[in-house]
């Protein structure tokens, strides 16, 4: 792949390293779970817990306890603060 292709892919919305991992399960699950990981998100659940909960869960994306915490509280490109 020549580099203006990837220099291209790399200005287009969405993909993985121009946003947090968060983001980017977020846009890859059905509206629902990402309506549902939201409001997990927002809730008082400890981001370590609710990171064991995703990784016991074959279906649901592996997100670690940073990731989640730094999506809830807006520090992501999203700047969804969640917390």
């Amino acid at each position: 792949m020549a580099i203006a292709d990837i220099a291209q892919r790399a200005k287009s919305p969405g993909v993985p390293w121009r946003t947090c991992q968060v983001c980017h399960a977020l846009t890859e699950l059905p509206e629902t779970e990402a309506t549902a990981l939201r409001e997990l998100l927002a809730s008082r659940i400890p981001y370590t817990e609710l990171a064991a909960a995703l990784v016991a869960d074959p279906d649901a994306p592996n997100l670690n306890a940073d990731v989640l915490s730094r999506h809830a509280r807006g520090r992501c490109e999203a700047r969804e603060k969640l917390r």
